[in-house]
């Protein structure tokens, strides 16, 4: 709000009646993501522009709270559905499928190794399991987690494929076991055991989102304390995050994924927006809201970025998996 003082001369009303405050003019530049607040430099601008919806032939495929991976080196994306996987080519239609006719029991994440072969995470017979299939889909074998310390439980509902390493998360006990791309133990590694105190003593702490990004740090988020966390390869800690309804701020905080540039994307469930910060944890913009328009997001949970950087976001209200172009100048 503009504060009213008398103004000391005919100049100086004229110069108010035609030039902002400074305060405005900040704002203005932080909201569209011309600045950063408290950089005290100048960050290019970031948005991001509606394309599609993931569709078949015939239109829109419409899902609620899919699994999204997105496979950089062949330009494809998977997405996962009810034990059904569908592929999807660049431009949003899809090009196969396959799933329903596998005895996998419960199938909960997909990745593509670095020769094509498709992995398929599943829990069956109190057990979990681990699937390498061909490009078409037909299973050929099974992977092995071997040399599994004693105590260490495998049981994830997340698998990440990056760098040669095969990252296996179970969100809920914020574990995760880090093995080479033949399932031979690498890391065990507790992820709130390496917050603070204070934050490992609230109640309902446990991961909700969950990346590596190329560098091979792991990115994830904890809703209950509205914050992103990084964990470098040295294991160093870094956190960011503030609870609030303004730009930038956290209201749950769900799925994470990294862009080409390094720049982190967020959602945001409650707040139904998807939120952009580079590598330094400054705020550079967000996009979404809650709306009917294609434009629009509702209840955001797992993203995904391409390798032309082209955002994946899966949502509720069966409105399926939208896609975003980032563009920046």
């Amino acid at each position: 709000m503009t504060e009213h003082r008398a103004p000391r001369g005919a100049c100086h009303a004229a110069r108010s009646r035609t030039r902002p405050p400074r305060r405005v003019l900040l704002l203005l530049l932080v909201a569209t993501g011309w600045l950063a607040i408290g950089a005290g430099t100048v960050l290019a601008r970031v948005g991001a522009t509606y394309l599609y919806t993931l569709s078949d032939f015939g239109g829109r495929l419409r899902y609620n709270w899919v699994r999204v991976y997105v496979d950089r080196e062949r330009n494809e994306t998977y997405v996962l559905y009810q034990n059904l996987i569908r592929i999807f080519n660049p431009s949003g239609m899809e090009i196969f499928s396959f799933g329903d006719d596998l005895d996998l029991g419960q199938v909960l994440d997909t990745a593509v190794d670095r020769n094509g072969d498709v992995l398929l995470l599943s829990f069956k017979d109190s057990r979990s399991l681990v699937t390498r299939c061909n490009y078409r889909g037909v299973p050929i074998g099974t992977l092995p987690i071997t040399n599994l310390p004693a105590g260490v439980a495998f049981g994830p509902n997340r698998m990440i494929l990056q760098n040669g390493l095969i990252y296996f998360v179970t969100l809920n006990a914020s574990s995760v076991i880090v093995t080479d791309a033949a399932g031979a133990f690498r890391e065990h590694l507790d992820l709130l055991a390496l917050l603070d105190a204070d934050d490992r003593q609230k109640g309902g702490a446990e991961l909700m989102g969950f990346t590596v990004n190329g560098e091979g740090s792991l990115l994830f988020t904890v809703p209950v304390l509205f914050k992103v966390f990084k964990l470098a390869p040295d294991r160093t800690l870094t956190s960011f995050g503030r609870s609030g309804s303004a730009p930038g701020r956290f209201g749950v905080v769900a799925g994470i994924t990294s862009d080409t540039k390094g720049n982190l994307l967020v959602t945001d469930k409650l707040r139904c927006v998807v939120m952009v910060f580079d590598k330094d944890f400054k705020f550079l913009t967000e996009f979404g809201y809650r709306g009917g328009k294609p434009e629009n997001l509702i209840v955001p949970d797992d993203i995904a970025v391409d390798q032309r950087d082209r955002v994946y976001v899966s949502q509720g209200r069966t409105r399926g998996v939208s896609v975003f172009a980032l563009t920046s100048d």
